[in-house]
């Protein structure tokens, strides 16, 4: 009873903590889209520079950088918004994705993943050419994009 009660405190813990962490930053497209893109960390700045070209092809992206863990409710109503959403990351193993879904309850297939993780610095290149890739081909529960030059 007791080992019950304190697993218990540590959840109201961890939910009250959901509150207190840094906001996630949400970015609009210019016009309604069913479409979204959640990323961390050292992305933003070829996220953003992706958003900006992808917008000039006429890919309006809604963009949802997450600042913190636990996710607040706002990122979980942000997935529920969009019928599919792209998570960019840097590693092989798509941890922010894996997260989402054990986390948030998503379901994997409404998350895309844009994986890179050649040891060099994600780019708004590689980031155009990956969703781009993927909406033409109307791969909403596609496998990963992989990038590995080993």
């Amino acid at each position: 009873e007791d080992y019950t009660e304190g697993m218990e405190r540590l959840l109201r813990k961890w939910e009250t903590m959901k509150s207190h962490v840094p906001a996630p930053v949400r970015k609009n497209a210019k016009k309604r889209t069913p479409d979204g893109v959640i990323y961390f960390g050292s992305t933003e700045p070829a996220m953003d520079e992706a958003l900006a070209a992808l917008e000039k092809r006429g890919v309006g992206l809604d963009a949802l950088r997450v600042r913190a863990f636990p996710f607040s409710d706002d990122v979980f109503a942000f997935i529920r918004e969009h019928e599919q959403v792209f998570v960019v990351e840097q590693n092989r193993d798509a941890q922010l994705k894996t997260l989402l879904v054990s986390e948030g309850g998503v379901h994997a297939a409404r998350l895309v993943s844009v994986l890179h993780y050649d040891g060099t610095p994600i780019t708004a290149r590689f980031i155009v050419k990956a969703v781009s890739d993927k909406l033409r081909a109307g791969q909403a529960a596609s496998a990963p994009e992989k990038v590995n030059r080993y």
